[in-house]
């Protein structure tokens, strides 16, 4: 009925390799009898003598099923690490059956001997149990008293067994399955995972964690798991029972885990966010979802089954394509939007061409990258691209290359009056370099005292920075409320949520996205209709752009849009870059390689209609008929005559 435990466990790689042994079995449910957790106090032979067992016991005892618990002492005083079992030898809940006899009944006897306590008489016809603690062909009897100490190391193992876990304190909080190890012991890579032999789970307590070891016929079958002291240093270092490990969250649902094993090398193992299996959750009474994510593909087993052994410079670059599609699917804002609105085919297509082309040898990891990051580029988004040589090379075919149409296109700061009537403010950026803030600012107030009616804003070649530059001036063109409303949102994920967290300041915003799932959108800003009113401080309004007017450099087209009614007017031959429906950049570093990922964090409401046209430029109100001015610097060049006149 009891089985000593190997001293082995102590020693054995705590993050990865504890294991146990236990058995539970369940019955009709019936309510008489002792309900609650009991812990084993004395035993008491036939005769009268009463022994110590060398092993702690307890009963947790419900009205469909009893389990039984016994973990056993450890030499080491400052161990904190117990192997549990788990049983129920007779295959029944416990029922008071009341005191028969002490000599003569070779059943098993209930009977309560307080409100918490009750004494188990069973008889030993088992020979090969310790006849120092159990005499064969004898009755014994074991005296269990209730559990009301919160800190008992088996109280606190049920407790994270149902999932009472306590306060959340780190981001392991909650059940986590053994993907298996990282074949080149990569902490950052999640491709290249060989399967562990057996499965198993971890649950992440308060201060506590729970090893668990699955079995398909639990509860039949066995059931192994191990109690263990959990303290975190970090949002990357925790300690397990003395063992420090280092944690790499490669998103918000994966983890790698970097711990010494007994031979003072480093094991890389990857776990995934997942609900225990359903058999043990319905014993336990819990609901934790299971794991949604497809892992098929990072496994060594599943590429070697749907592509076949592979030279190693295919694998990398196999690796390198699949990791920026996984962070651009995971993070880019525009992607649920552009999937929820009939592109989900198109692009499953294209995805699946360039997969099919890079691990036939046809293209390189760099084509895969630039051609893949393209689609969303020409499309829909000019926020998305990446560093690849070969996206460059397709992108270069998008705008007007306006160094070749004049003979010098450097745009530079400008404010001035054009004639008696119109005031020219040319940004040609809105980081904050050139011009600074304190240029604006003087520039602002050259304007206001000017006597100048009408005003010209000269956008082109703004790249974009800081919407704070480029509405300056545009405010001044303001004369309504909004006329419709605009919402953007913000996609919630480990990525963006790091990133964020460097540069936002709104710290109750960064709070909440903690706890919210990711792939999730919350709102970022909202301007409902009829809010932020302005009053007109200019006559006529005027924007010039062109193929360069890219991010804050077309947050103005906008603005005057939605807030000028008919006293603003946007000019050009082309439209802006394609930036406006998307915000706030992450950048991502691929794998063997040198290409760096760029994504929109935030993505605004309109997309949903604008995606549908494949253009994201803005286009001008007025097309402007002359060709190209012969420069464009510091100069009043032909455009801005034009324009002037025009208004």
């Amino acid at each position: 009925m009891k089985q000593q435990q190997n001293n082995q466990w102590r020693r054995m790689l705590v993050s990865a390799i504890l294991s146990g042994v236990s058995i539970l079995s369940m019955s009709a449910q019936v309510a008489d009898g002792p309900k609650g957790l009991y812990k084993l106090n004395e035993i008491v032979q036939q005769d009268g003598k009463h022994v110590e067992a060398g092993f702690q016991q307890y009963k947790y005892c419900l009205d469909n099923y009893t389990l039984m618990f016994n973990y056993y002492n450890v030499p080491d005083k400052g161990a904190h690490t117990f192997n549990i079992g788990i049983s129920n030898p007779d295959g029944k809940p416990l029922t008071y059956t009341g005191e028969l006899s002490k000599t003569e009944n070779k059943g098993i006897q209930t009977f309560a001997t307080s409100d918490s306590t009750f004494t188990l008489r069973w008889f030993n016809d088992r020979s090969d149990f310790d006849p120092h603690l159990f005499p064969f062909q004898t009755n014994i009897d074991e005296y269990y008293e209730q559990v009301r100490d919160s800190d008992d190391i088996i109280q606190r193992t049920m407790n994270l067994l149902q999932m009472k876990l306590g306060d959340k304190v780190h981001r392991l909080h909650g059940v986590w399955k053994l993907r298996g190890h990282q074949k080149s012991n990569t902490a950052r890579s999640q491709y290249w995972i060989v399967k562990e032999q057996q499965d198993r789970y971890v649950i992440f307590g308060h201060d506590m964690a729970v090893l668990v070891f699955p079995n398909p016929s639990f509860p039949q079958g066995s059931l192994n798991c191990i109690s263990m002291s959990c303290n975190y240093l970090s949002d990357n270092v925790v300690d397990c029972d003395g063992n420090n490990m280092i944690l790499h969250w490669l998103d918000g649902e994966t983890v790698s885990v970097t711990s010494i094993d007994n031979n003072g090398r480093p094991c890389v193992m990857i776990w995934d966010r997942c609900g225990l299996p359903q058999n043990i959750q319905e014993v336990f009474g819990t609901e934790v979802p299971q794991m949604s994510k497809d892992i098929s593909r990072f496994m060594v087993e599943g590429f070697l089954e749907k592509y076949g052994k592979q030279p190693d410079s295919i694998c990398w670059a196999f690796e390198t394509f699949d990791y920026a599609v996984d962070v651009n699917e995971r993070n880019n804002a525009i992607f649920p939007i552009l999937m929820r609105n009939g592109f989900s085919d198109e692009y499953n297509a294209m995805k699946d061409s360039l997969l099919s082309r890079l691990i036939a040898g046809e293209i390189n990891a760099d084509e895969a990258v630039g051609r893949y990051m393209f689609w969303f580029y020409k499309n829909f988004d000019r926020h998305t691209n990446c560093s690849s040589k070969y996206f460059w090379k397709l992108a270069s075919d998008v705008h007007v290359n306006y160094h070749k149409v004049m003979s010098k296109y450097a745009p530079e700061p400008v404010g001035c009056k054009v004639d008696d009537k119109t005031y020219l403010l040319r940004l040609p950026s809105c980081m904050g370099v050139v011009p600074t803030w304190e240029w604006l600012i003087k520039k602002a107030d050259e304007f206001k005292s000017s006597g100048c009616k009408n005003l010209i804003l000269d956008l082109r070649g703004n790249g974009g920075g800081s919407d704070r530059y480029s509405l300056m001036f545009t405010l001044f063109m303001g004369s309504a409320g909004a006329i419709e409303e605009e919402r953007s949102y913000y996609r919630c994920g480990l990525d963006n949520n790091n990133n964020l967290k460097k540069v936002y300041w709104n710290k109750e915003f960064l709070a909440q996205i903690d706890s919210i799932d990711d792939g999730r959108f919350v709102d970022w800003w909202i301007v409902k209709k009829g809010d932020q009113v302005y009053e007109p401080q200019v006559h006529k309004a005027a924007i010039i752009i062109d193929n360069g007017t890219a991010s804050a450099g077309e947050t103005p087209v906008r603005f005057v849009r939605n807030h000028a009614k008919c006293r603003a007017k946007v000019y050009g031959r082309e439209g802006t870059y394609g930036c406006e429906w998307s915000g706030n950049c992450n950048e991502v570093r691929l794998p063997h390689s040198n290409i760096t990922l760029r994504y929109p964090m935030t993505v605004d409401a309109n997309l949903d209609a604008h995606c549908k046209e494949r253009n994201p430029s803005l286009k001008p109100d007025v097309i402007i008929p002359l060709p190209y001015p012969e420069q464009l610097t510091d100069n009043i060049d032909s455009w801005v005559l034009w324009v002037a006149k025009k208004m």
